[in-house]
Order: structure tokens, then sequence, then C-alpha cells
């Protein structure tokens, strides 16, 4: 026999576990899976483990997650941990789980999958040593493992400088820190500054990041462009332009971060509507303010759905928890709206500062513009930014056209890695807006999947 669930949640992040843990307090059977072994998602990842307060960048951090995970595990929901969902329909979910493939039922479906770093190719990025911010923060997290320096921090937003703190504060060899956001930002941002003084105490983190920076004597360069790592087998130095002059640092890691974007494959997988963000310059899922998608039963919490941080993410997922349970009668609509207050006045604070960050961190459409031809903007197909611009030259603009004529997003990643860069050369390339040039279409499974596991599906019970 195979039950149905009341709900089903994906992803143990901040949403997830706030979505699921006030679903399951209502007394709703509800069953959260995650691909990793311990809850937390990447912003919380390995807070269970012991001593995980030494490996966070602020304690504060560690707590807000130690209490979300422990109110979670302790809500009655079942947990799934090293599950890897790679189908989702209304309804019904495929997930790997070892060596045997899942099928759950649910009559709601939680997407809560987080937030990934948007992927910006430069000359030489697929070197050794080369690296994403988050990346080298799940190692911390995880095995306590700091890179190995001369240690060059490079690239543009707020997860940048508290890297950097962060990597300084435990001693770290930290050479220099590399900013490439416009500097015409901090104009555009101006209008945002006194509307996110609500919530001051996330201006404040970044102000004691730039002290912590300022106090170790780092040098920052600002305005950065033309990046490059070199090496042979390795990267060995970091070139790049600052305010009209050419720089070259020894190198013997490069940490990468470009700021974060939602995580949209599976929402994408699962046909639903996705609208464009122009102030960060990405694709997010569309919802209205409790989750619900353009197909029924599928709903999203969390940074799937708009990048917001894990404090807001948190909040949404509980708003999407709440709206939930009245929908499946475990708690009256009024009841419902009088605990979603609060919430979502909480959460207007969390925003606050939103509009100004996103602003001073918007993406410029030059970094993939001027990519020299033979830097590879695909890895798994090993598609480049010249092979690209032939095929617009001929005419070729959409995403999946261009996808089958040269494979870029046909590879394991599925376009993870090169989905959002390959649009943004491929619409400098045409003259056009980067949402002009389209989406790519996500086809399951979202994952690899042996065929052993296919032969060994079995209901959920």
């Amino acid at each position: 026999m195979s039950q149905q669930w009341d709900a089903l949640v994906i992803g143990a992040g901040p949403a997830g576990m706030s979505a699921a843990a006030i679903m399951a307090e209502r007394g709703l059977q509800v069953t959260l899976v995650d691909e990793q072994e311990t809850p937390g998602g990447q912003i919380y990842r390995g807070v269970t483990r012991p001593q995980a307060a030494s490996r966070f960048a602020e304690i504060k951090d560690y707590n807000a997650g130690l209490a979300l995970t422990r109110r979670f595990l302790a809500s009655g929901a079942r947990y799934l941990p090293n599950t890897t969902v790679w189908f989702v329909e209304p309804g019904r979910v495929l997930a790997r789980q070892g060596d045997a493939t899942h099928e759950i039922l649910a009559a709601k479906i939680v997407i809560a999958v987080g937030a990934m770093e948007r992927p910006v190719p430069f000359k030489g990025w697929t070197l050794p040593g080369v690296m994403g911010v988050g990346a080298a923060h799940i190692l911390q997290k995880m095995s306590g493992i700091t890179p190995a320096g001369p240690l060059v921090l490079a690239g543009s937003g707020p997860l940048l400088p508290m890297a950097a703190a962060h990597y300084l504060k435990q001693g770290a060899p930290v050479a220099a820190i590399l900013d490439t956001t416009p500097l015409t930002n901090l104009l555009r941002a101006a209008p945002f500054f006194l509307p996110a003084l609500a919530d001051s105490s996330l201006l404040w983190r970044g102000a004691g990041y730039m002290l912590t920076i300022a106090h170790k004597h780092v040098p920052v360069y600002y305005g950065v462009t033309n990046l490059t790592a070199e090496g042979a087998d390795h990267v060995e130095r970091v070139r790049f332009v600052s305010k009209g002059k050419e720089h070259s640092l020894d190198a013997q890691t490069l940490l990468w971060h470009n700021g974060v974007i939602p995580r949209t494959h599976m929402a994408a997988s699962a046909d639903l509507k996705h609208c464009w963000d122009r102030a960060q310059q990405c694709w997010n899922t569309c919802s209205d303010r409790s989750g619900h998608t353009s197909r029924n039963g599928i709903l999203v919490a969390g940074d799937c759905a708009g990048v917001h941080g894990a404090e807001a993410s948190a909040l949404q997922g509980e708003l999407t928890g709440l709206a939930i349970a009245a929908e499946l009668d475990a708690l009256s609509r009024r009841d419902a709206k009088i605990l979603a207050w609060p919430l979502r006045q909480k959460l207007w604070a969390k925003l606050a500062a939103r509009p100004f960050v996103d602003a001073v961190f918007r993406p410029g459409a030059g970094a993939c513009a001027a990519l020299d031809d033979d830097v590879v903007v695909c890895r798994c197909e090993n598609v480049t930014a010249g092979e690209i611009r032939k095929v617009v030259a001929e005419g070729v603009v959409d995403v999946n056209e261009i996808k089958l004529r040269l494979r870029p997003g046909m590879g394991p990643c599925q376009g993870r890695m090169c989905g959002p860069a390959l649009a943004f050369v491929a619409a400098a390339a045409a003259g056009l807006p980067v949402q002009k040039v389209g989406m790519l279409r996500i086809r399951p499974p979202l994952r690899p999947v042996p065929l052993a596991t296919l032969c060994n599906m079995t209901k959920d019970n």
C-alpha cells in the first residue's frame, strides 16, 4: 500500500525546515527530503555537527540555524536525508535514496531548494585552484578546510566581504580582494538607502566585515575588469585591471563570487511559470505571498523563488506552511491569518534592505559580453563564447535553439553552470535584453540516475 502524504517538502534549508515544522506541528503528515546527510541547507550546513559553532562566520547564524533545526527535528515530520529528487509533478515526486527510487505521493509539494552562486565565466576559471566562495564555505563548514594561500577573493556581492572577514579571523593568508561591482551601481542604489535603514542590522554587518578587512590591511581593488587566472596545471597568478591600471598578483587559490540567484531547475522542470527579475538580472519562480505557483499543488518557499536571505526564507517557509495547513483543514483560515500577520510584519522588515543591496550588487552585462572567444562557457560540453557568438550571427538567438546546435546545457549539470552565462553571451551578441533569449528548458531526470535505481522503484509507505 502506498501512502498519500499531506505535504512533501524538498530541501532542508531555512524555508524547507520552517514549512515542514509548522505543518507537522499542526498535525499534518509531512515528509521532507534533502540531498545532504544533515539538515541546514547551504547557509546552516553542518550546524548539528560537533564543534560546528567554530566553523560559522557569525555565532548569530549558528544559533539561528541550530534553533531552527532542532524545531524541525522535534516537529514530527518525517525526514529523508541523502535523498535526491529527480522528477516532480503535481501530487508526485520520484527521489533516489541509495540504490532505490521512491515514488512519493503528496497533496501538496513545496519546493524549497534555495539559491546558488551565479556562474560567470572568465579566462582561466576552469583551472584547479579556482572555485566559488560558496563551495569554499561548504568545505569550511563540513571539514574545517581553509583554502591555501596566497588567497585572492574576486567578484561581487555581500558574500564576498563576509567570506574575506571570516578567513581573516581564522588567520588565512588573504592577499587581496578584487571587487568587480560596477561603480555606477552606487548611484543607482542611493534612492534605496534610507528605506534600507529599517533593517540596519544587515548594513551594520556589512560594515563590520569591511572594518575587519581594513584592520588586517588587506588591499581592496575596486572597479575590477579583465579578470584572468593563469597557471600551468594550477592557478599561480591573477591578472586584472582596476581603474585603468593593470595588476598581477601571485595566488595559490582564487575564490570567485558574483552574487546568488534562485535555483530554478526543479521549478522549471515542473513547468512552473517564471518571471524576470530586472534588479538581479535572473529568473525567479512566479509565486504569491504564500508561495502558490502557476500549477495547483506545487508551492515554492525561500530563495528559490527570489533571493532574500536566510531569515526571510525561514519566515516565507512558515507562511507557506500556514497556507497549506489552512487549505488542508488543519487550521482555520481565520487562525491562519492571525498567525501569519506578525510573520508578515517581520518579513517586511527583513526585506527592507533588499532593494538597496540588489541595486548595489546588480550584475553588469559587460562581464559576459567582453569574454574572449576562447573562454569556455559550458564546462560539460566544452562550448566557448566564440562558438555561441557564431551561431547567434547565423540568426539563432533562443538559448534552447543554441542548445540544440552546440549542446550547452546537455551535460550532467543540465545548464546549472552555463545557463545564465549562455543567455548573457547570446543576448549581447544579438543586441537583445537578456530575458528575450529565454531560459533553458529542463527535463527529468534532474540528476543523473543509474538504470539500476529505476529497476528498484518502490511506492512510498
